[in-house]
């Protein structure tokens, strides 16, 4: 689960370092990859950051978490 992985990035510390890579229509390939550094806040149903304001990311629109170039998490490719 999404919120799991993300989580425990919080609370061991090393959620700064980290990639999230959402699903972003208009954007090349539909997909933007925000740093981690920027999140400021991780709650069940979505996720924070900050970029000039502070924007909303619903967890359903995470595709893959990335840890030093290492896949965490990957959303599941529908047949």
């Amino acid at each position: 689960m999404v919120y799991n992985t993300l989580n425990k990035l919080k609370w061991t510390g090393k959620l700064h370092d980290c990639m999230i890579i959402i699903l972003h229509r208009g954007a090349p390939n539909d997909r933007k990859t925000i740093e981690c550094r920027q999140v400021t806040e991780v709650k069940k149903s979505y996720f924070m950051y900050e970029n000039d304001k502070e924007v909303f990311i619903p967890l359903h629109r995470v595709l893959e978490i990335k840890l030093e170039g290492k896949t965490l998490w990957k959303r599941k490719q529908k047949p």
